[in-house]
Parts: C-alpha cells; structure tokens; sequence
C-alpha cells in the first residue's frame, strides 16, 4: 500500500511556479534591482535608469504594490555594493578633535542635549520637523514619545525617529535608556561627535554596560579612530562573548589587519547571537565553514513538530495464539490509515483548487495574506533565510553520513526477501522433521495424547519463527521509519520557516500522506495455530487508536506594538502594518527610500528593569530577565526572537511567559503582546555606513 496525494497538473506546476516566483520577486528584491543589471550607485544614476524603465512596466509594478523611490527625498551619495558593507571609515581628525572636546557632567546634559536637537531639525528641515511635531502631537507622554522613535526606526524612517527622541530625550535626559538609544541614532546617521559625549557621560555613570561600550566603539569606528574603537569592542566582548554588533566590526578590523582566522572567529561568534546573510557570506569569503552549531534559533525548534514520536501501531505478534487476534488488529489499523489518507487527498485536492483559483484572481493577496499596497499590510518571511541557512549547512556537514544510513538501511531492505526465504524454509523443514516423528500417528483415529503432542510442537515451532522473523522484521522497520521521523521533523521545520503559508499546508499534507503510507506499509508475519486441536479464546485487542498529527497551524503570535505600527510573529512570518493614523503623512510612500541601518536592538521585559536608572541600558548580556532581540542588516530585520533566564519560559517565537505573566500584567491569551510601551529598549549600533549621510557633514557642536 502506497499512500501519496493526487499529482498536479503541468499547468498546475506551472501556476505555483509563476506564483512563487512572482512573490519572491515583491518581498526581497527593491525595484530598481528587478528591472536593472546594475545597482545604481548614486541619485542621478538612479534617475536615468528610472527614465530607461518602460511606463507599461513601472505601472506594472505599482500595481503590485512595489513602491518606486521618490527622488525628492533622496540626498547625496550611497553605496549598496557588497564592497561598502566591509568598508573601513577613513579616520577625520576634525570630527575626532572636537568630539575629544566636549565633556559633559549631568547638570551640562540637557542644554546640550537641545543644542544637538536644534541642529539636527535645522539639518532635516522644516517639513520633516513638521511632520516629526505632528506625530508626537498624538503621543504626549515621553515614555511613548520614545517608543514611537523605536517604532519609526525599525519602520525605516530613522530621520524621523532621531527627531521624535530628540524631543523626547530633553524631557527625560537622565533616562539611560533614551539617552543611549539617542547616542546610537545619531551615530548609525553619521552624527558619531555629537553621540560620543552622550555615551561618555552614560560610561561614567555605567562604566560595566556592554551596550553603551559598544555604542563608544562604533561612533569611535564611524570617525576612523580604529585602537580607541578596538579597545571598547574587547570591553562589550569581555563582558559578553558574542555580542552581536561588537563581533562584526571587530571581524571587519580584524580582517583589515590581515588577521582572517581571527576576523572569521569574530564573524561566527556574531552570528550565533544574530543571523545575518552578510556575516554568512563573510565567514566563508574567509574560507571558513558555518556550521548548524554557529547558528542559535531562539526559541529552539520542536525536534518532533509533526508529533510523530508518539503516533502508535499494533504489537508484531510472537506466538501463533496472539497472532490470530493482532492481525485483525492491523487490518483495522490499516482501513484506518486508508480513511486517513483519503480525507487527506480530499484535503490536498481542495487546498490545490482553492489556492490556483486565487492565485489566477488575485495571487498576491493569496500568497501574503493581506495588500502589498501602503494601505495595508506587508508579509515577509524573515525567518526563511536562516532556516535555508540551517537546512543548508546540515546538508552540507551531515549529508554524507545521512547518505551512508540511507544507503544502509536500503540495503537491508533489499536484502530482506531472502533472509525471510530463508527463514521460511527452515520452519517448512522443522514442520517436515515433525510429520515424520509422527507419521502413523496423526490424522483419522489418532489418539487424544497423540494429537495435543503434535499441536504444542506445531505451535511452538510457528511461535518461534513468529518470534525470530518478527524481531528482524520490527527492528529493520523502526530504524527505517525512525529514519524517516527524524528527516520529516527536521524537514518540516525547515518549511515552518521558509516556505509561504499556502505551501506550507501542502508540504504539512505531503508529508502527513508519506507517514501513514511509511508505517501502514510495515511488513509483519502472522500465523494462526494449528487448527488440529481446540483452544481457549485468543486474548483480545492490545494495541489502541492511531494517534492524531500534532496541529502544524500557528494559532500563537506575537504583536510589537509600536505605536506607529505594528509588527506580528505568526511562527513562519512576519507582517508588518504602518497604523491608520500615521498614513496622513507622506511618510509611508518614502520608506523605501530611506536608509535601514545595520545594527540590533535588545528588548528587556523583566520586572528589574523598572528603574533603569539604577541598572543603565538594556544590556545584550541579560541573566534571568525576559529579553527579545531584533538584528538589522541594510536590508531590513534578519533575525528575531527571544532569549529565556531563569525566570522565564517561552512556548513560541515571543510568547508564553509562565513565571513573569502576573508581574507583567499579561493574560492568558495566547495572543501575546509582548513588547509594548512597558518594554526597555536598548539599541546597539553598527559598522554599516549606510545612513551615514542622514546627518553626516554638518556641525552638530560649533555652537
């Protein structure tokens, strides 16, 4: 028996193609890398290939909501080559000389603090300004003024963000917190004099924080001056070993100085604490291997996802009395299977329909669950790339040896027909041997003793060939369907991560159908006793019902609200919504033109950090505390999750708290949010010198 869905069409296979394909091109890729060879370097590069573009095909593209750049918005130079995300800054004296001239105690704090934001809205000008007032019209409390900041820096708008928390900051300049993650703004846009005697002042007063250590290091990097850099990047990695931005410039310094097994160690240790495709590449640019043990999936993936260790069948019988009874037992079992596997088909047949019939009318909103358009939500799968990654490095580290099992096992299986063969005659010739013994002596007018000799040595004879062809036939089974459990699992969680829902729901039917097929399909020897002699009733059933699949749909996520959106986990995506409010502004039509920043943020939720006054800024190094973390690359977020202390446990990619649910004043709802306006945010700023010219080449401290 082989239980497999019903096969598409070619023209089916072609759909989901197209399909597929269609949507890889809208999420990942921006515009002008569609429809160009070359990435643009510049403004007006981009404005001539711009002019190149067929109307037909730019109206196209509009119409699938892909967002073209608005050239109004867009200043200076910048640089997407691969070259620039590694490039060492050339050291500017001037900007060194007067950021070594400013030295602030607490009572000199907010004056400055105003001087920087009065010359940063002088920088941004008047409309933005104008904007950046109106949203905080809508947040009069500090606390949410900066969380709105975060929440526009992480939509990508970071000119605004640097704005909202310039304001804030002035209300609160004693709040590490927002004084940090104002020194990394400003550093990440290229401000690093301005956000170097910020950062000073928050190591006087935290002289152990790895964040603001890190912070110092990267605004010291940013002006060129590489040993006062280096020396902080070794302070934030003694206090943490693998914090994420610390270790990737350091990897870039490193690498600089010639040193590549100590920058490809740096890299590695920066990946383990937050993917990035960059590092990735990096790592093996430096002729080291990635290995699934340089990557951390916070949480840890279900190593049984599909609930297949606990799925059940019948015994394998082991004498001809309880043969009789198992082998009805495995038939019911196997009319069960059949069900199964039909209401399967069933299933994949109106999944297959209903997922073409959409994709002909309207693919897009089918494939991503919402518009593409600035209207509403956008869907990503930004788990996909690291889970590609850990499928690709346990293919590439243990393929070999998963090869040579395979291959074992396959082997075993071709073999088992003459190994039953001879096992078969061998009992057809004890049973021979027995004929003889009692020839004369069986059959018409045997004698009652005569004849209980022969059925207990018959039986025993077939009980023990029941017993020694079973034990080969169930063990060769278990370890080639535990073979099978174990690549499933591991390939499901791959999928979970990286394939779209709808795809995911047919990969989740495949693999359901393999199953039932793999352990309906397990060869086992039945023999019933001898019916020369009368017996007492054979012992009823043993086994219980086949165990249901564990529930493969995602019913938990979790919400970042940020108040000028909203970020939601659901398992394999993430979908991202700008709030209703915020659309008024010109804002969203311009987020594809400014600049996402390399670097991470660390999100503290546990009750201690309700004075982080007394603790300093969200450090990367929590103990115990309910943290998250979120890790940006040029490209947008590659890489988020949670890390669990002591005092915390988690069920999903941000969900669940068992120990701090009360403290935190969260409910039972599975629909978790879990970072909000309670939230700590510490930001750790980067080596990206994408962004630098949001503030770069203007004089935040003349004045």
């Amino acid at each position: 028996m082989t239980i497999q869905p019903k096969p598409i069409s070619e023209t089916m296979k072609c759909l989901l193609l197209v399909s597929t394909m269609l949507l890889s091109w809208v999420l990942f890729l921006r515009p002008y890398e569609v429809l160009a060879q070359k990435k643009p370097t510049n403004k007006t590069e981009l404005e001539n290939m711009m002019e190149e573009l067929d109307p037909e095909e730019i109206e196209m593209v509009k119409k699938m909501g892909i967002k073209f750049p608005d050239m109004s918005m867009m200043s200076g130079d910048f640089d997407d080559s691969d070259e620039a995300k590694w490039q060492i800054p050339s050291r500017d004296e001037s900007r060194i000389l007067m950021a070594k001239k400013v030295s602030l105690n607490q009572a000199e704090l907010p004056a400055y603090l105003k001087n920087v934001h009065s010359s940063i809205a002088a920088k941004l000008g008047a409309a933005r300004t104008s904007s950046a007032n109106e949203m905080m019209a809508n947040t009069p409390n500090v606390g949410e003024k900066a969380h709105l900041a975060n929440g526009l820096w992480m939509f990508g708008m970071p000119d605004y963000a640097i704005l909202v928390l310039g304001n804030a900051v002035q209300s609160a300049p004693q709040n590490p917190d927002y004084l940090n993650n104002y020194a990394a703004f400003l550093t990440m846009a290229g401000a690093e004099e301005a956000a170097l005697p910020i950062l000073r002042s928050l190591n006087s007063r935290y002289p152990k924080n790895s964040t603001v250590l890190n912070n110092l290091a990267q605004a010291w990097f940013g002006l060129g001056d590489l040993p006062t850099a280096e020396a902080y990047l070794d302070s934030a990695i003694r206090l943490y070993a693998y914090h994420s931005q610390a270790n990737l410039t350091k990897g870039i310094i490193e690498e600089k100085k010639g040193n590549r097994t100590a920058a490809a160690e740096a890299f590695k240790k920066s990946l383990k604490s937050g993917y990035n495709p960059d590092k990735e590449e990096k790592i093996r640019e430096l002729g080291q291997k990635v290995t699934p043990n340089d990557l951390t999936w916070q949480p840890p993936m279900n190593e049984d996802p599909m609930g297949l260790v606990h799925m059940n069948w019948p015994k394998y019988p082991q004498n001809v009395f309880e043969s009789e009874a198992l082998e009805k037992e495995w038939e019911a079992y196997r009319s069960e299977i059949n069900a199964q596997a039909a209401e399967i088909s069933q299933m994949n047949d109106e999944l297959t329909g209903s997922f073409l019939e959409s994709a002909m009318n309207d693919p897009l909103a089918r494939m991503t669950g919402g518009r593409m358009d600035g209207g509403g939500p956008i869907t990503q799968l930004v788990f996909a790339p690291k889970a590609q990654a850990l499928r690709r490095y346990y293919e590439e580290n243990d393929e070999r040896f998963e090869n040579q099992k395979y291959e074992e096992l396959l082997e075993e299986i071709n073999a088992r027909p003459e190994m039953l063969y001879y096992m078969e005659k061998e009992v057809e010739q004890q049973i021979t041997e027995l004929d003889e013994r009692f020839k004369g002596r069986i059959g018409e007018g045997a004698s009652d003793a005569d004849r209980q000799a022969y059925c207990e040595a018959w039986n025993e004879i077939q009980s023990a060939y029941l017993r020694k062809v079973n034990t080969y036939l169930e063990e060769g089974n278990a370890n080639w369907i535990d073979y099978h459990r174990k690549k499933l699992s591991r390939e499901m969680n791959y999928n979970q991560f990286s394939l779209l829902p709808v795809e995911f729901e047919m990969k989740v039917l495949s693999s359901k159908a393999f199953w039932l097929g793999l352990i309906g399909n397990q060869e086992v020897e039945f023999v019933s006793p001898i019916k020369f002699c009368e017996y007492e009733e054979s012992p009823g059933k043993t086994s219980g019902k086949l165990a249901d699949f564990y529930d493969l749909n995602c019913k938990e996520k979790s919400t970042l609200n940020l108040v000028v959106g909203s970020i939601t986990l659901e398992c394999n995506k993430m979908t991202t919504e700008l709030d209703s409010k915020f659309l008024k502004f010109k804002i969203r039509e311009n987020m594809d033109t400014n600049e996402i920043i390399q670097g991470a943020v660390e999100i503290g939720f546990d009750v201690d950090l309700a004075e982080p006054s007394k603790l300093g800024p969200v450090k990367a190094e929590l103990k115990g505390e309910l943290s998250g973390f979120i890790e940006f690359n040029g490209e947008g977020i590659t890489d988020v999750g949670v890390k669990a202390g002591a005092k915390a446990t988690f069920g999903t990619n941000l969900g669940d708290i068992t120990d701090n649910k009360a403290s935190l004043g969260f409910s039972d709802d599975p629909s978790l949010t879990l970072i909000g306006t309670e939230a700590h945010w510490g930001w750790n700023s980067g080596p990206s010198l994408k962004g630098k010219s949001i503030l770069g080449e203007v004089s935040l401290l003349s004045n």
